[in-house]
């Protein structure tokens, strides 16, 4: 793989059609939203778009690299910190980690589940974005060296907040009764958010892969 192959209009391109791909799927099927459960063709696209994120990330930390500086201040730690945190969102989304931990948080706790506790695993993937910002913050030097790079990953950590909202807020009926929606039509407008849902995460994961793949492009020679 070379970084130019990663351009924003190919990247987005390629998220755009894997989602209209999943939706003619999904009618076709007679479920909307199949191919964006967990075993769907949604997810595996996410996990390569994480994984291409993660490889660019540590592509970048080899060029970076400076022998001369201990390992907490060399430029590379910082790309590998981010390599490492996109790879293991690549496994989550590949073994449902953060799914598996609510259930199993549930268990431990003998807690039943309600529509408040649900919530946790959306509360999990929220601590992962704050997790992430931590770490962009932290290496903040960095990361200005590549001023192009900082509108990419304001775009992808905003449609990040953005998908953590909406399944939030998906994760119940609460707001079909707000919006007075009829019983017959509940089970298309529950599919529809869920789908925007995962477009949310995809065009997230689309833009922190441009903005790294720009930061490559400008490191090779």
């Amino acid at each position: 793989m070379t970084p130019d192959r990663f351009t924003p209009a190919r990247v987005f391109g390629a998220a755009t059609l894997l989602l209209v791909l999943a939706v003619a799927l999904g009618v076709l099927q007679d479920q909307l939203d199949r191919q964006f459960r967990e075993s769907g063709i949604v997810t595996y696209g996410s996990v390569l778009l994480l994984a291409a994120i993660s490889w660019t990330a540590f592509r970048i930390g080899r060029i970076r690299r400076d022998r001369a500086k201990p390992l907490l201040r060399d430029p590379r730690a910082v790309w590998v910190a981010i390599g490492a945190g996109f790879a293991f969102l690549a496994l989550d989304d590949l073994a449902q980690v953060h799914e598996n931990l609510d259930r199993l948080i549930h268990y431990i706790l003998g807690m039943e589940q309600t529509a408040l506790t649900d919530r946790l695993d959306d509360a999990i993937i929220g601590l992962y974005g704050l997790a992430g910002l931590a770490v962009l913050w932290l290496c903040r030097s960095e990361l200005r060296r590549f001023g192009g790079l900082l509108p990419w990953l304001g775009l992808g950590f905003s449609l990040l907040a953005l998908q953590v909202v909406i399944d939030l807020i998906s994760n119940g009926s609460e707001w079909l009764d707000l919006l007075d929606i009829a019983e017959a039509r509940r089970p298309l407008w529950a599919d529809v958010l869920g789908i925007v849902e995962e477009a949310a995460k995809l065009f997230a994961e689309a833009a922190f892969l441009s903005g790294f793949a720009r930061v490559l492009a400008r490191l090779k020679p």
